[in-house]
């Protein structure tokens, strides 16, 4: 069968229920983007499939916890859904985790144009064009498994356009095997394309980034049909505020000028690149020099921290600081641990305590009584794991710090 042109636009994980975390404090002139973004985000969605006239909208899972987000929630797709159908937009959603069918309040009618895929089996739509069919959309709503049932999605006998709609995961070779045209995928935050020929699977991420491991541009995907049932997949941006890790090198020339002007130079390319967005940006220093000790000793990174607020974070767009952080240097000298010295004996102690690590280390002779009678006592339990590692690390380079000379610094 012989496909004819068209588009149409693949979108999931909004996740209106959750707000962007990894600020312990948010300022109060960013407050309403904190708590706007995954609306607006989803929001330009909506205004992509009217914008690009798209055939169809397909959302692939954890759109919505509406038991989190209250009525404003449902009240807001529903809204949108009533848009797409002033243009006889069909929408077709297969629940994810965050989203089964029976999640969705009563008391708020979706309109007739949103078909929602039935939990845990494959159920199957023909969209027509002028009373002709156009794509078959099979789907299924998560019903627990993590692992997507391939086996259940059939290609089209005659050969028409086919998309499979799912959330969760399976191996690449399973999805290949089946012949679907285009699967679209959820679950996953970040924008990913398992394969893209001749066949599709395609994740498209959330529309809004939450955090800073969730950098770069967040969107939805325009997908593009051509008369050999080809799909072709593009982002279109949605994000409003978009996280960035950013890491600028020093050496041992560098001053705090220097470091000034490099910080400047760099945040004048963000803020061209992306003139609209507000940005959330993580910098990080690395190399090595005297200035990398008094980062990390002295009040210097909080001083620029505050610089670079002051200086780009109030926009608009804001351009704000999240943190400034020095990067660790490469392992300690050994030989500092053998030397006859008091830093010898901290490092040796802190190896010890290291290869030892159901044994906690001895504090409260350093404490006073009314710490040991608050919660600075237990603060400074150490457990085991990766985070009594973090801390016995950060403390061997911090000590090794103090008890070296302005020579003789790692």
């Amino acid at each position: 069968m012989s496909n004819r042109l068209f588009r149409f636009v693949h979108a999931g994980d909004f996740h209106l229920e959750l707000p962007p975390l990894g600020m312990a404090e948010v300022p109060d002139h960013l407050n309403e983007l904190f708590i706007e973004s995954a609306y607006w985000a989803a929001e330009r969605v909506f205004e992509t499939v009217l914008a690009e006239e798209a055939e169809l909208l397909v959302l692939s899972g954890d759109v919505i916890d509406p038991q989190l987000t209250g009525p404003r929630g449902p009240l807001f797709l529903a809204g949108q859904f009533q848009r797409l159908a002033q243009r006889d937009i069909p929408v077709y959603w297969a629940g994810g985790r965050a989203d089964p069918p029976d999640a969705w309040p009563s008391a708020i009618g979706l309109p007739e144009n949103v078909h929602v895929f039935p939990r845990g089996r494959v159920e199957e739509f023909v969209h027509q064009r002028d009373g002709a069919p156009l794509v078959r959309l099979m789907g299924a709503s998560r019903d627990g498994r993590r692992t997507i049932r391939t086996s259940d999605f059939e290609p089209d006998p005659a050969g028409l356009f086919s998309i499979a709609v799912v959330h969760g995961a399976a191996e690449k070779s399973a999805l290949e095997s089946r012949g679907i045209h285009y699967w679209a995928l959820g679950g996953r935050h970040e924008r990913s394309t398992l394969f893209s020929s001749p066949n599709v699977a395609h994740y498209p991420g959330s529309p809004q980034g939450r955090r800073i491991e969730e950098h770069g541009t967040h969107g939805c995907t325009l997908v593009q049909v051509d008369q050999q049932g080809q799909a072709r997949t593009s982002m279109v941006p949605t994000d409003v505020m978009r996280w960035h890790e950013e890491r600028v090198a020093i050496d041992e020339l560098t001053g705090r000028d220097d470091l000034e002007i490099l910080l400047r130079q760099r945040m004048h390319g963000l803020t061209e690149s992306s003139p609209s967005v507000d940005l959330m940006i993580a910098w990080t220093i690395g190399g090595s020099g005297p200035l990398v000790g008094r980062l990390r000793r002295g009040g210097l990174a909080d001083e620029l921290l505050g610089w670079l607020r002051s200086e780009y974070g109030f926009g608009p767009p804001a351009a704000w600081s999240v943190s400034l952080e020095v990067e660790r240097s490469a392992p300690l000298p050994a030989e500092w641990y053998e030397q006859e010295t008091i830093r010898g004996d901290f490092l040796r102690e802190i190896r010890r305590l290291q290869v030892n690590p159901s044994e906690p280390p001895d504090l409260a002779p350093y404490m006073c009584e009314s710490h040991l009678a608050g919660t600075l006592a237990s603060a400074a339990e150490l457990g085991e794991g990766a985070g009594r590692e973090c801390v016995l690390s950060e403390a061997a380079l911090l000590g090794a710090e103090l008890l070296s000379g302005e020579e003789d610094q790692p």
